[in-house]
């Protein structure tokens, strides 16, 4: 009985263990164009530009790795509640 770990060590290694897990998965992946089903066409009407994930400054996704054009769509589309038509 002389390796005998106490609950209170054992907590604290786990608490330690899953931050540093944490802290390790990048919060920033993006998914790929094929699983989103992006296609450089609008779909009835609704495009990148409108989308909420889509960054107009630089024509990039927030979740899609790659360049993306203004008039494109995939299926995570979510409406910017804020865009205007220019």
């Amino acid at each position: 009985m002389g390796n005998v770990v106490s609950r209170r060590d054992f907590l604290r290694y786990m608490s330690i263990l899953g931050t540093m897990v944490f802290y390790s998965v990048p919060l920033y992946a993006k998914t790929t164009k094929a699983i989103v089903k992006y296609q450089y066409t609008p779909n009835k009407g609704n495009s990148c530009k409108m989308c909420m994930h889509f960054i107009p400054e630089t024509n990039e996704c927030k979740i899609v790795e790659g360049s993306i054009s203004p008039n494109g769509w995939c299926t995570s589309f979510f409406k910017n509640p804020n865009y205007k038509p220019a």
